[in-house]
């Protein structure tokens, strides 16, 4: 037996060994004794996926963000994060770098699916009495994707199994597990998206709300279960994401990757307007943006205002996370990690992050703040809070996708597909009421009012974009980073053809910029490092990665090494020393 596997699979029996889909385990599900006794096993099933979901919920921000641009340990840290820190090459045995709890997911979505489509098949009578079937498996299905996409992104290759494994396997039996690199395992994330499994789609929704609370299905913002839909990560996001990694792939390549960046907008265009026009969230930068970021996560629940989906927890229920216990000074935390202060004079440096007006970017003050002479991550809970009044509270939420990533990866699709204008307005100065009209005409088919240019930027993008506060509490969208009172960055666009750069370079320079905004919106929140790797996987280039990382090391003089070790090549993995060396041990 593969030891680096073991961890994996003593979890597999413990959740799969029964063979029996209607004996789950479900005393630490989520929500426990809220339940109602009438919901069958298909939904209890589904409840034990999310409950691995919980468990798996934090860990990529300890382990990507003690390798990114901000954190860094303290005195009391552990060797296992300053092993991380210090991009040791074997890190065999460290609890942090284990994808174990990733596998885990999987296993339990295999699990599920199989006896789901077991099930439909013995007892298709049953299933025809109910609309919540597809629904359940779609949900699963994708949850294994999101399982697999992150493993990917944090170690560049992950295992992929479509079995549930109900018994002890060798690793390297090759009828049962298959090493994939990430730009394989996108490929087999998206023919789950886009074709199914076996029959059966992933783009089915499955609505707490309206099987235990159907009373609000019309009034969602009054159930308590609504929260409970964001734990699944909706199709849209899922595979807009995918395409964005697939399409660096292909460019990187030297393949033609329109059709996946083209993918992002299909996705993501429809389901931003949808919502919107919905009023079930409010994802719009605007005016009222700097107002988020002060509850984004000091908050009971998911912020409806930014959370596409997310990870929920109940302190009351003994469903916890570990992020106060790392980034709490106040007792009993242990205060594991904190900021660095290269890092912290980003948001302060007018060449970086251009102030415009402003002194600071406001975002650092949301992220981090002193006590006495000791800075903390204060995101999650600052001093004092009275959201959780206790600072053993360890149930803050984890966001799986942010509103804030899907206008990145749209401004990184229009780049690339050359609508360098609309690239602008989605970072900078965002859509006014000029626009308006324009953009009324281009959705209703009235071309002959506007250039070619025109059209070719704004075709998808709708009036929800530029309507009015009278028509929407949020009105216009006013840009990435217009709403916050920031300055334009320097986005090029075709004109520097002009000046001798190649369409390329223009490219590059805006994808250079595009990450810089990924540094200043997510810090320790487990998302600018895998942003960083996919920009360095894109160009082949782990400058992507070191030219951020590498000064929070300088003043302990470890900057050149840190360096050298993100470009050589893992002698563990043989991959990019910017991803997670773990040795799944398959020869």
């Amino acid at each position: 037996m593969k030891k680096a596997i073991f961890p994996l699979l003593l979890t597999a029996l413990a959740l799969s060994a029964c063979s029996d889909f209607f004996e789950p385990e479900t005393s630490d599900a989520l929500s426990g004794d809220d339940y109602m006794s009438d919901l069958n096993e298909m939904a209890t099933g589904y409840l034990g996926v999310l409950t691995k979901m919980q468990a798996a919920g934090d860990k990529e921000i300890y382990l990507t963000d003690t390798r990114a641009e901000m954190l860094e340990p303290t005195s009391q840290s552990t060797a296992e994060l300053i092993a991380l820190y210090n991009y040791e090459d074997n890190l065999s045995g460290n609890s942090y770098a284990d994808p174990a709890l990733y596998y885990d997911v999987v296993i339990a979505c295999n699990d599920y699916i199989q006896n789901m489509i077991e099930f439909n098949t013995a007892h298709p009578e049953l299933i025809a009495q109910t609309d919540y079937f597809p629904g359940l498996l779609a949900s699963a299905l994708r949850v294994k994707v999101w399982a697999y996409v992150t493993l990917g992104e944090i170690y560049g290759q992950a295992l992929w199994f479509d079995d549930p494994i109900v018994k002890m396997q060798d690793v390297s039996n090759s009828s049962v597990f298959t090493l994939l690199p990430m730009e394989q395992i996108l490929d087999r994330c998206i023919a789950i998206l886009e074709n199914g499994y076996q029959g059966f789609s992933a783009k089915e929704n499955f609505s707490w709300v309206a099987w235990i609370d159907p009373e609000n299905v019309t009034n969602i913002a009054n159930s308590t279960y609504r929260y409970w839909d964001q734990m699944t990560p909706p199709y849209e996001a899922l595979l807009a994401k995918c395409k964005i990694w697939s399409a660096a792939y292909k460019e990187r390549n030297g393949q033609n990757a329109e059709g996946d960046y083209q993918a992002v907008l299909d996705q993501l265009l429809p389901f931003l307007d949808n919502e919107w026009q919905s009023f079930h969230h409010y994802w719009k930068r605007a005016g009222r943006t700097p107002t988020v970021y002060n509850n984004m996560y000091n908050y009971a629940t998911p912020n409806q205002e930014e959370s596409v989906s997310a990870i929920i927890y109940d302190y009351t229920k003994n469903q916890t996370n570990r992020l106060l216990y790392h980034f709490s000074n106040e007792y009993p935390n242990a205060y594991l990690l904190t900021t660095n202060e290269a890092a912290r004079l980003r948001f302060e440096d007018n060449e970086f992050d251009p102030l415009g007006t402003q002194t600071i970017d406001q975002r650092l003050g949301r992220t981090t703040k002193e006590n006495g002479s000791i800075w903390y991550v204060s995101k999650f809970r600052p001093i004092g809070s009275t959201v959780r009044t206790n600072a053993y509270q360890d149930d803050v939420h984890v966001y799986t996708f942010r509103a804030a990533e899907l206008f990145l990866w749209l401004a990184e699709a229009c780049n690339h597909l050359q609508r360098f204008e609309a690239m602008d307005r989605l970072i900078n100065q965002g859509f006014t009421s000029a626009q308006y009209e324009m953009l009324q005409a281009i959705q209703e088919g009235v071309d002959s009012l506007y250039t070619e240019k025109q059209l070719f930027n704004y075709r998808g993008f709708t009036t929800e974009w530029a309507c009015p506060s009278s028509t929407d509490r949020y009105g216009m969208y006013t840009g990435f980073r217009t709403c916050l009172t920031l300055a334009d960055v320097d986005l090029w666009d075709e004109t520097k053809l002009q000046e001798g750069y190649t369409l390329q370079q223009i490219m590059r320079h805006n994808d250079e910029l595009i990450r810089n905004e990924w540094i200043l919106e997510f810090p320790v929140e487990g998302k600018t490092y895998p942003a960083m790797n996919r920009f360095a996987e894109h160009y082949n280039d782990p400058s992507f990665v070191s030219d951020i990382v590498r000064v929070k090391y300088e003043a302990r003089g470890m900057a050149d090494q840190i360096a050298s070790k993100i470009h050589a090549q893992s002698p563990i993995t043989g991959l990019p020393g910017y991803w997670v060396p773990w040795d799944l041990q398959v020869r």
